[in-house]
């Protein structure tokens, strides 16, 4: 996971499964993508970013799209083999933090100061939004994290400690709260009946159920939890992997078969 240009330690803010073997990895003190070798660790391929990459998600096509905070981008890179290298850019209007996509080619953004979520398409045309104002009340805060199946939309937001599910026009239909999600992080949608949540101020995993609202403890710090701030899913392998921004072990790896 470390390199020789690595400048300071790794804070890992996303990471995205692009096959059993490869891994896509944020490095955000190092500005950095990293494609990695997830059963020796080793990274394969890096870009540089021109701006601090927060979350990342794959595009159809063998690409992917990383949010960069501050510059107010959303950065594209091809995925050819092993080797990553730089695609276009979409200019937004706000510095972006969440990133969703859905094989329409559509992505999802959210934002925060003010909380917003926004699709739009590749081209940087916002479709629909939805913020506090057009909601009525405080709905979104921190929504740092992203996620989505075939017909849903999952927001985690650490700011309200609330996963609020939409459908695809953006149109609120659960907004989900308990004491065990006090701050949470990064979410994966696990078929689509559970999310696993990252639970970062009580260094703990939780799944979620969508259809009944139920939400259950899974890793802890027994476990070797620790201020997890990503997680990823690899449906074949039924691997998950847990990223956390502080020194390593930076991504660990879970089975769960």
């Amino acid at each position: 996971m470390v390199t020789s240009r690595d400048e300071t330690e790794i804070w890992i803010y996303d990471i995205a499964v692009v096959s059993p073997s490869r891994l896509l990895v944020s490095d955000y003190t190092n500005h950095a993508l990293r494609l990695v070798d997830s059963v020796n660790g080793g990274v394969l391929s890096q870009v540089s970013l021109p701006g601090l990459p927060c979350r990342v998600c794959l595009l159809g096509g063998g690409g992917a799209a990383v949010v960069l905070n501050w510059v107010k981008k959303i950065q594209c890179v091809r995925i050819n083999g092993d080797k990553l290298s730089l695609d276009r850019s979409i200019d937004v209007k706000e510095c972006p933090v969440g990133i969703s996509a859905f094989d329409s080619g559509n992505i999802v953004v959210s934002y925060n100061n003010p909380g917003r979520v926004e699709m739009m398409t590749m081209g940087g045309r916002v479709i629909d939004a939805v913020d506090n104002q057009k909601a009525g009340k405080q709905l979104f805060k921190y929504p740092y994290y992203i996620t989505s199946n075939n017909d849903d939309i999952f927001v985690s937001d650490w700011g309200t400690g609330t996963i609020t599910q939409m459908d695809r026009s953006l149109q609120i239909t659960q907004i989900f709260t308990s004491f065990l999600l006090t701050s949470p992080y990064g979410i994966v949608s696990v078929g689509t009946d559970q999310l696993l949540v990252a639970n970062r101020a009580s260094h703990s995993i939780v799944v979620l159920n969508p259809t009944n609202g139920s939400v259950m403890p899974l890793l802890g710090q027994a476990d070797g939890i620790q201020k997890p701030r990503a997680v990823a899913w690899c449906p074949a392998s039924k691997k998950l992997y847990v990223g956390r921004a502080c020194r390593q072990p930076a991504v660990s790896v879970f089975c769960l078969k």
